[in-house]
């Protein structure tokens, strides 16, 4: 993947994207096959947790990953698009 300028990816709005559907501040920032796979999980989990534990037990691994997905796309921003 090329590296881009600094100023050619915003933070803010890669971290929104992350925050409202998971995996797409991923593809935002150019990790399309990445961002497809975290949003694939995040769909599969769902489904899987909401079958085997009830909602407010359900709500903890769910909120665990999403934050792990917001934190991972924040470390790929600051690692590739930081001066």
């Amino acid at each position: 993947m090329s590296m881009r300028s600094p100023k050619s990816k915003n933070l803010g709005l890669t971290i929104l994207l992350a925050i409202l559907v998971s995996g797409i501040g991923h593809v935002y920032l150019g990790y399309v096959k990445r961002g497809v796979i975290i949003l694939i999980i995040t769909i599969v989990f769902s489904f899987i947790v909401a079958i085997f534990l009830p909602f407010p037990v359900s709500a903890v691994p769910l909120t665990v990953y999403w934050i792990w997905q917001i934190y991972d796309v924040y470390e790929h921003y600051r690692k590739n698009f930081r001066a």
